[in-house]
């Protein structure tokens, strides 16, 4: 078994307990975990926005970048065979 379903089997036992139960009850908490949810997405989003600054500061491709390429290259290689065989190309 793996650490993330391990993970997974704790956090379900904690949503059982009676106690964990009463404090998601509590608006306060529920805000809390809303506003370090939120936080967590904030700060990959920054990240990834340096990350981004800083590749194409090195001249370098990022991940999206060779995802978009990617698909380009394979749409490409459908027409090409679609030409090959004489079919319209497939979008």
């Amino acid at each position: 078994m793996d650490v993330k379903q391990q993970l997974i089997e704790q956090a379900m036992r904690l949503m059982q307990d009676p106690r964990v139960m009463k404090a998601l009850q509590n608006p306060k908490v529920m805000q809390g975990l809303m506003n370090a949810f939120q936080l967590k997405a904030q700060i990959q989003q920054n990240l990834e926005t340096n990350i981004q600054r800083l590749a194409k500061g090195l001249n370098l491709a990022t991940a999206a970048e060779v995802r978009e390429l990617r698909k380009t290259i394979d749409r490409l290689e459908r027409e090409l065979d679609g030409q090959r065989n004489g079919k319209p190309a497939e979008p």
